[in-house]
């Protein structure tokens, strides 16, 4: 064996070994698959409950802290070649991206966001409370206006996020 190849096997050990650590540390620390979406709408004492149709995304989440994430919901036809800026408005709606540091406080999930799709959100943290049920991962945002200049502007808008394990 070569230095060089033995170089490279003790470096993937190491990074192995260390995987397996910060996983058993971490129950959080995997490859999550998207369950379901909800978004609660609270407007002037109306609360109305929309769930995103067939939702489709993953989470992951490493053991040197980075998270990633990628939704989309089901609605439309998405598999239709986009021809105007309306059918790119329509794909752009149900899109969820983000990535970025996280670290966990208590039933926190703490994401410093260094790249994402809202750009508004890179160099934010996004706070979001978790709740782990064997494979099952739920997340829930605390309330927050819907903003902009609508009949809905001052509404505040709540999402829960459920994943599935998957490795």
């Amino acid at each position: 064996m070569s230095a060089q190849e033995c170089v490279l096997e003790t470096l993937e050990e190491s990074l192995q070994n260390s995987a397996k650590t910060s996983e058993g540390e971490n129950p959080l620390i995997g490859v999550w698959r998207l369950v379901s979406s909800t978004a609660t709408v609270t407007d002037g004492g109306k609360t109305e409950v929309y769930n995103t149709k067939n939702p489709r995304g993953y989470l992951i989440l490493t053991p040197w802290q980075r998270m990633m994430t990628v939704s989309i919901g089901g609605h439309g036809d998405r598999k239709k070649v986009p021809t105007s800026d309306a059918d790119l408005s329509e794909l752009w709606k149900s899109l969820l991206a983000y990535t970025g540091k996280f670290r966990v406080e208590g039933d926190q999930l703490v994401t410093t966001v260094d790249v994402a799709w809202y750009e508004l959100w890179t160099g934010t943290e996004q706070r979001r409370r978790f709740e782990l049920d064997g494979d099952t991962l739920t997340i829930v945002t605390k309330p927050q206006p819907i903003g902009g200049t609508g009949a809905r502007s001052k509404a505040l808008v709540s999402c829960k996020v459920v994943w599935e394990r998957e490795e």
